[in-house]
């Protein structure tokens, strides 16, 4: 293909009475290559819906546009889009996803539109994902081209410090726009890990519609934090994505990522992305050495300071008040996991629940698992008998198959049974 470049103007005059200006037109050519691309891939915070743009804009060697684009639409609910036979004079590409997403934190879809941005480069690539690591790396990507990186060199650069953040000392070799959250494998658990710690959870109906928006606001200022330096110098963005952390219900969350590819009839196993929340943490939170039992604690802490209630898990408190209202309340170490197991001839009706994953309930008591390690998990307990007095047996297992703690427990004045 061939494309003029310029046109070059000569002047002359003939003498000095009359002058007579022509223009010699010599046209310079040069071959201009193309090529011809073809991929797919897939957009995911959690995954994009059927609706969402995705714009290509073909970038010369030093990231800039050249006025080049493509669009398509995602195609399906998992987030899949495809591009074929596109022609390109440059194998660097600037891809943008805009729309609504699945929220994983909170099992529904967003109230509003987010725009995730990856850069590539489409020599080799037939997939290239969209999602939160391309989009925070992008800027600093750009820096390191600007100081005279290539853009390999650049973009490894960068996926590597980023991963020191993530609290990841053994780098993946995986571009980041090779991760999906929807497959298994470590290097995919990292971007699901994060995917979820970007989003707050809320039960306040009047926060949701606002949580899409927060979300941006935190990836751009994380991204922007990034780009300079490639660390993460604000510990108020650390502070809120610990925040998070500390809110979120692992198990649940887990659950509604299952139960939103089920729906759409995909046999989806979701990696382990639990452990790589716990490296996180392990980077950036100083770590609880010993299981913890407070002496009060709230099932709500959403709803702000206030509301304790007494710990029936304070391992010497063995006599309750049965006309009160009671926490199950713990703290796991990074690592380790608890179960605890209520057994006797009381019913506990549990209530508001922050934290523990209820995995088995009857007349006779309950199990519950914490979803957390290095964070406070709390649920709303109240000692039930019919005939008002009663007592139980609490078992500990503590990162353990085996009871590592019992303990007896009585109440006087029980509430009726209901």
């Amino acid at each position: 293909m061939f494309f003029p470049l310029f046109l070059h103007y000569e002047f002359e005059s003939i003498n000095n009475s009359k002058v007579t200006n022509y223009i010699t037109y010599t046209a310079y050519f040069a071959e201009m290559t193309s090529s011809t691309f073809s991929f797919s891939g897939k957009v995911q915070k959690g995954p994009f819906v059927t609706g969402a743009t995705i714009t290509v804009n073909e970038l010369n060697e030093n990231l800039g546009q050249t006025g080049m684009s493509f669009t398509t639409t995602i195609s399906s609910d998992d987030g899949s889009f495809s591009l074929s036979n596109i022609e390109m004079e440059s194998n660097l590409a600037l891809l943008s996803g805009n729309g609504f997403y699945f929220n994983e934190v909170l099992g529904q879809l967003s109230s509003s539109q987010i725009t995730l941005q990856a850069l590539a480069d489409l020599t080799n690539d037939e997939t290239v994902n969209i999602n939160v690591l391309t989009h925070i790396t992008k800027a600093r990507i750009e820096t390191l081209v600007g100081e005279g990186m290539s853009f390999s060199e650049a973009k490894r650069q960068a996926e590597g410090e980023f991963q020191d953040f993530l609290g990841v000392t053994e780098h993946f070799n995986q571009g980041f726009e090779q991760m999906s959250i929807a497959s298994q494998g470590d290097f995919n658990a990292m971007l699901l890990a994060f995917s979820i710690i970007l989003q707050r959870p809320s039960h306040f109906v009047e926060v949701v519609p606002s949580l899409p928006a927060e979300l941006t606001w935190l990836m751009t200022n994380l991204s922007s934090d990034f780009a300079a330096d490639g660390a993460i110098n604000n510990e108020a963005l650390v502070d809120t994505l610990l925040y998070n952390i500390s809110m979120q219900d692992q198990a649940y969350i887990r659950r509604h990522i299952e139960n939103y590819y089920s729906g759409l009839g995909l046999n989806v196993k979701i990696p382990d992305f639990e452990s790589y929340i716990t490296l996180f943490q392990a980077a950036h939170q100083e770590s609880i050495a010993e299981f913890t039992y407070p002496e009060e604690a709230t099932p709500a802490p959403e709803l702000g300071p206030g509301g304790e209630a007494p710990n029936i898990l304070v391992k010497d408190a063995t006599q309750f008040d049965g006309e009160r209202a009671y926490v199950v309340a713990a703290i796991t170490p990074l690592g380790k996991s608890l179960q605890v197991r209520v057994t006797g001839n009381a019913r506990l009706d549990t209530s508001l629940n922050n934290g523990w994953v209820v995995t088995a309930q009857t007349n006779d008591g309950f199990t519950i698992e914490a979803q957390r390690q290095n964070e406070l998990v709390s649920m709303l307990v109240y000692l039930l008998d019919e005939n008002r007095d009663g007592s139980a047996t609490i078992e500990y297992y503590e990162d353990s198959d085996t009871p590592t703690f019992t303990k007896q427990i009585t109440w006087t004045g029980g509430w009726p049974d209901f």
